[in-house]
């Protein structure tokens, strides 16, 4: 063996360079081959790790692995990666429009709580869909359609149903399904062993008007047996936790089969709780299945808007009996959108009533008449806020609570108070309101009137007036705990006393100290509370801090200053919970029903040093005075670690700039085993590295940023450098950066194809946002300048919203860049100041006087402020080429700012392009204008910075009338 590894290596050293180097560098038709992992979960057993991967564009497939072995199951889930290519949409309402676009979201498989089976919805694959592209009619059917797939995962057998639209699982059991068939299929709904394809949402969805709506094929099946039953006309259903019961109701086109039944899933029978003419909805079971609550109109069907009573029944009994009439809500309206549900503890049901509904007026009674806006100075809301949440507003609903042994109906929110948190036994409730600085907020002078409320009456009793932060209630409402001007507060709710108990620790701070904007400072947060009410867990900057609510026991440090000695941020780490994206977790068996942090167990935490940025895993003990144990630190990026319900068993991502974060898997974080190599073809590619670099600000402040070097990086060389800045950014550098391309800059791809690519952080100086850029940015430049390898006229800046005024400001006073590419910029903050947020239809002002901006003033406060930090009054300095995407349907930045740089530029007669994608939004989210705008940002650099010739749309542009041909 010896000779023949030495003989291996000799003929390896003899093959010819261009052997050696067959990687080659990224283009954009490879990025859609990057694939993402999803959904990862662990079965309650811990003897199964199950995720969906899917590439950027293509079909995807469900992964189920053993945890112990090298079984694997793969199951084809169809065109999961499929791309938008509608401008502006997929952007989620209230979201925040400077995120990155987002893409469908992928529904995860679930486990069934006995670890036995895994069932997921699969779809069409991308050849089916593109061969009806272009029938709208054919396509329509293949977008709609999804199939089920059953897995057992004794040994990998697929169960296929054709044409189910939804289905649900019960919480605690692993016996049962019910699934929901489209109506092509209601007819016979054949169940086969075989493959999958198909789409489709998981869960049932609850309509949310008054109007008839008909139930559809709904199939109940028993896991275990493979035995169906097929329910005809199912408007909704819910199982009980642990699958004793299966309620559901009826809506059909035959009215007499209308009607509200209760299943028994023991004893097989069927018990009718309520039939008659009339719609039956928002069905809900107490966690022990002894009762029932449902909604119905059947005493006034027939109306358009037709009014809805609430019933309630025990299981046992086999009825029910309607406990709020409409004329019991005084003057307001039980909706079909009511989601009812029961208390944790079973005593009281909750749901929501609203106003009666407003007439609409018809499109058609407006014709000749004047159509307008008025805007009022005493508005709460401006019209543009109203016009997006009008949907919202017509149909808001107030909770209200219904006592089921003091047959008693309780409301419990209106307009000064929108909203409770109701305790587990209904007795009180928890509000915080806005509402009193709706109109102050315009500015950034907000706040939280914090109110208990007595659930039993309706009683509301102002607790703190105009906290900075929010209250919360404990979980087993003994407390309520707030933070406000830097200092936790709990209010004992038996006695009625509020005491700081932040007050012993004198030089502590709770808010965070690196907090850099003119508003007050949040807390570092809550870890959470421990089992009956006995402590409350919060964090400093570093560490995790034990005081007793009723303010009796000394604080005490968990972590025992470890956080702080060794620069070391140390936060719980919860399972469960996640997302998308690369190695997000989320879905799968039941979630940990735990109401508290249990005193007798470890606390596992999540730990991340600022100062080198790695990262791990310690463990530690409440109510032991000793530092917490490390079990893993790495230069890493850790995801979010789920355990196993009932087993000792981890999954966890773990990943590097250079590194995909695939899951891992083991019986401790200490000891894991890679389960997945989810993009093998990064071998085929040159990549890179990433460094952490260190300098100081041109007023002596230390910072950090990341610099990213080509594979091969040659430190005799010189190479052309992108600076890409927003704020803070070197806690990103064991980040995985998958390959693709947007109106930002990918230093993936642009290392791979030679550049280098510089994040720094910028320190901020309250009033002064643009020379806090300055001054931390080309500080850091001319230090990697002195380097030796960046080439000093081949430098280009990138930003985009944010980092586009940042960089906007910065080549208006310097010229260290070659060239600039910037999105969507703020140019004069004179003219901002003024604008709207168009996706969420709020004031700006807030972003300057308080929020991001950092002015710290209004404009008549502070009017020199607005003017020398507005590149607009300086951009005759400029020497730089200015590339800037604005498009006309931004939804943060009012799109005018771009056009004003333009024109401005223009009459100084400066190189300046302007690209606008039509109808697109402040992050393109079309994916063809992702790659166009990718593609042209390339384009730019390429010519500026390493002398490539320009494209012909810098050359010519593109005239009006050849519109579309150079796309």
């Amino acid at each position: 063996m010896r000779v023949i590894r030495h003989l291996a290596l000799l003929s390896l050293l003899l093959l010819p360079a261009s052997a050696l180097a067959q990687k080659r560098a990224l283009t954009q038709a490879d990025w859609d081959r990057w694939k993402s992992i999803t959904g990862a979960a662990l079965t309650n057993d811990g003897k199964w790790a199950a995720y969906s991967i899917a590439p950027l564009v293509g079909d995807g497939e469900l992964v189920i692995r053993s945890t112990s072995a090298t079984t694997e199951y793969r199951i084809p889930r169809g065109y999961l990666g499929r791309p938008n290519n509608v401008p502006g949409g997929l952007r989620p309402r209230g979201g925040n429009p400077e995120d990155e676009p987002s893409g469908p979201t992928i529904a995860p498989a679930q486990l069934t709580a006995d670890s036995k089976y895994a069932l997921v919805l699969t779809y069409p694959t991308q050849a089916e869909f593109d061969r009806v592209a272009r029938d709208r009619r054919r396509a329509t059917a293949v977008t709609a359609r999804s199939d089920l797939a059953i897995v057992r995962l004794a040994d990998g057998n697929v169960t296929k149903v054709e044409r189910v639209r939804s289905f649900r699982l019960p919480r605690n059991s692993g016996g049962w399904v019910a699934y929901a068939v489209s109506d092509s299929a209601a007819a016979d709904s054949t169940v086969r062993p075989g493959g999958a394809a198909g789409g489709g949402a998981q869960g049932a969805a609850r309509p949310a008007t008054s109007r008839r709506r008909f139930g559809s094929a709904l199939v109940l099946r028993n896991l275990t047996t493979g035995a169906e039953e097929k329910l005809a006309d199912v408007l909704d259903y819910v199982f009980d936790d642990s699958a004793k019961v299966f309620i559901y109701t009826v809506v059909s086109r035959t009215p007499d089969k209308d009607g509200a039944y209760v299943k028994n899933l023991v004893g097989g029978t069927t018990t009718a709780l309520l039939t008659g003419r009339g719609d039956y909805n928002q069905v809900a079971v107490d966690r022990a299945a002894a009762q029932v609550s449902f909604i119905s109109n059947r005493d006034d069907f027939g109306q358009e808007n037709a009014a809805y009573t609430l019933y309630y029944g025990a299981v046992r009994d086999g009825a029910a009996r309607p406990v709020v009439a409409p004329t019991a809500l005084a003057g307001m309206r039980l909706a079909d959108g009511a989601n009812v549900a029961f208390t944790r503890a079973g005593n009281a049901i909750v749901f929501g009533i609203a106003p009666p509904l407003e007439d609409t007026l018809p499109a058609d009674s407006l014709t000749g008449k004047s159509v307008f806006d008025l805007w009022h100075y005493k508005d709460a809301q401006l019209q543009p806020t109203q016009r997006l949440n009008a949907a919202r507003d017509r149909s808001r609903s107030f909770q209200a609570v219904y006592h089921v042994g003091l047959r008693k109906l309780v409301r419990l929110a209106n307009d000064s108070i929108p909203m409770v948190t109701l305790s587990d036994d209904a007795r009180v409730a928890l509000a915080n309101s806005r509402e009193r600085y709706a109109i102050s907020s315009m500015w950034g002078d907000s706040g939280s009137d914090v109110y208990l409320v007595d659930a039993t009456t309706g009683v509301a009793k102002l607790l703190k007036e105009k906290i900075s932060g929010q209250a919360t209630l404990s979980p087993d409402a003994k407390y309520v705990a707030f933070f406000d001007d830097g200092k936790w507060f709990t209010h004992v709710i038996a006695t009625g006393r509020t005491a700081e108990i932040t007050a012993p620790l004198k030089g502590v701070s709770f808010a965070r100290e690196t907090h850099d904007t003119p508003s007050p400072a949040a807390a570092w947060g809550i870890a959470g509370w421990t089992k009956g009410d006995r402590s409350l867990l919060v964090y400093d900057r570093y560490d995790v801090w034990e005081f007793d609510p009723a303010g009796v026991r000394a604080p005490v440090m968990v972590t025992d200053s470890m956080g702080r000695k060794t620069n070391v941020t140390l936060r719980l780490a919860t399972g469960g919970g996640g997302g998308g994206g690369f190695g997000g977790f989320g879905g799968g068996a039941a979630a940990s029903d735990d109401r508290g942090i249990d005193p007798a167990k470890p606390l596992l935490l999540r730990g991340f040093n600022e100062e080198t940025k790695n990262s791990g895993f310690a463990r530690d003990q409440l109510g032991v005075t000793k530092a917490p144990e490390p079990l893993v630190v790495a230069d890493a990026s850790f995801g979010t670690p789920v355990k196993a319900t009932d087993a000792e068993q981890y999954l966890v991502t773990r990943g590097t700039f250079t590194e995909f974060p695939n899951p891992y898997t083991g019986r401790s974080l200490s000891s894991l085993t890679k389960i997945s190599d989810a993009n093998p073809q990064q071998k085929d590619y040159q990549w890179g590295t990433v460094e952490l670099v260190r300098w100081r600000s041109a007023d002596g402040v230390p910072l950090k940023g990341l610099l990213f070097k080509p594979e091969h990086f040659d430190s005799t060389k010189k190479y052309p450098m992108i600076v890409y800045h927003y704020e803070q950014l070197s806690q990103n550098l064991h980040l995985y950066v998958p390959p693709n391309g947007r109106n930002v800059t990918n230093p993936t791809h642009y290392v791979s194809n030679g550049y280098l690519v510089f994040e720094p952080d910028i320190h901020y100086e309250e009033g002064y946002p643009g020379p806090s850029a300055l001054k931390s940015i080309v500080p850091g430049v001319n230090a990697l300048l002195a380097r030796g390898f960046v080439d000093p006229k081949g430098i280009g800046i990138q930003g985009q919203s944010w980092g586009g005024y940042q960089g906007l400001y910065m080549i208006t006073q310097t010229k260290i860049f070659t060239a600039a590419m910037l999105g969507a910029p703020v140019v004069n903050m004179t003219s901002a100041y003024g604008g709207i947020r168009w996706g969420s239809g709020v004031a700006r002002p807030m972003m300057y006087e308080s929020g991001q901006s950092r002015i710290g003033g209004s404009i008549w406060e502070t009017p020199m402020r607005y003017i020398e930090n507005s590149p607009l009054f300086w951009l005759d300095k400029v020497t730089t080429p200015l590339f800037m995407m604005h498009n006309d349907a931004d939804d943060a930045v009012p799109w005018y700012q771009g056009i004003e740089a333009f024109v401005a530029m223009r009459r100084l007669g400066k190189e300046v392009y302007l690209i606008n994608y039509n109808n697109d939004v402040h992050n393109p989210a079309s994916r063809a204008n992702q790659k166009d705008m990718a593609m042209r940002m390339e384009q730019f650099f390429d010519h500026h910075l390493r002398g490539k010739p320009a494209p012909e749309w810098m050359k010519k542009g593109i005239p009006y009338l050849a519109k579309g041909k150079d796309q």
